[in-house]
C-alpha cells in the first residue's frame, strides 16, 4: 500500500500495531522509550517487534535521557532514528549517533519569527521536526498560514489537528513532509481497534 504523504506512527507498544502500520505503508514507527512513563514499551516486547517488522524505519521516543543512554538503547534495539520530545541543546544532538527528529511545541503566544530562527539553527542537525501544540486542537484559519510557512522552509510532520475530515485540505494547503498518528494499547493480545487509523489511511491512500 502506498500513501500520499509520509506518516509517522508514535507510541507503538505492541506487535499488532507495528505489523499493521508496516503493512499500511507507514514510513516511521515510533516506540515510547521514556523509562519514567508507564506507557513505555517493554524491552522484551520491542525485541519481539523488531524481529518481525521489516520495510519500515524505527524510531525511539525520548524525553530527558542523556545522549549516551539514547545511543546505548539505539544500538541495543537497532533503531534507525531518535525522536526527542523535549528540546535538546545542539551539542547534545551532535552526540546522538542516529538522525534526530525534534519535536517543537507551538501555542497562541508563539512568535513566528523567533520560531523560524530557532528552527533555522537546528535544521542542519536534525532529520526533521514534529510540530505539536498545547493550545490548538485543530488546523484552521488561525494557524494554517503559520504552518505553511514552516513547511516551506523545513521538513515538518504535523502532530496535531489532522483527522479524516481535513487531511486532504491540510496536505494541499500546508504541504508538510508528513503527518504523525498515534498507536495505542491492544484490547487484548493480538486484538486492536484500528478504526481511527484506518479512516485516515483510507483518505491518504494512493489511488
Amino acid at each position: 500500500m502506498a500513501l500520499r504523504t509520509s506518516v509517522i506512527v508514535n507510541g507503538v507498544n505492541n506487535l499488532s500495531d507495528a505489523r499493521y502500520c508496516a503493512g499500511m505503508g507507514v514510513d516511521i514507527i515510533g516506540f515510547n522509550l521514556k523509562l519514567d512513563d508507564p506507557k513505555h514499551v517493554q524491552p522484551q516486547t520491542l525485541k519481539e517487534i523488531m524481529g518481525w517488522v521489516a520495510g519500515v524505519q524505527t524510531a525511539g521516543e525520548f524525553l530527558r535521557a542523556r545522549p549516551d543512554v539514547i545511543n546505548e538503547l539505539a544500538d541495543e534495539f537497532n533503531l534507525d532514528l531518535i525522536q526527542l520530545d523535549l528540546p535538546y541543546l545542539i551539542d547534545e544532538i551532535e552526540e546522538i549517533n542516529r538522525p534526530v527528529i525534534q519535536k517543537v511545541v507551538i501555542n497562541k503566544d508563539t512568535v513566528e519569527s523567533e520560531l523560524h530562527e530557532t528552527m533555522e539553527l537546528y535544521s542542519p542537525y536534525v532529520h526533521s521536526f514534529i510540530i505539536c501544540s498545547d493550545d490548538f486542537d485543530t488546523i484552521d484559519e488561525t494557524n494554517t498560514r503559520f504552518l505553511a510557512s514552516l513547511a516551506k522552509k523545513f521538513r515538518i510532520y504535523l502532530g496535531f489537528g489532522v483527522d479524516k475530515s481535513n487531511v486532504h485540505q491540510v496536505l494541499k494547503t500546508i504541504k508538510p513532509t508528513g503527518i504523525v498518528l498515534i498507536g495505542g494499547h491492544e484490547i487484548k493480545p493480538g486484538l486492536k481497534d484500528y478504526d481511527e487509523l484506518a479512516e485516515i489511511f483510507e483518505e491518504i491512500e494512493e489511488a
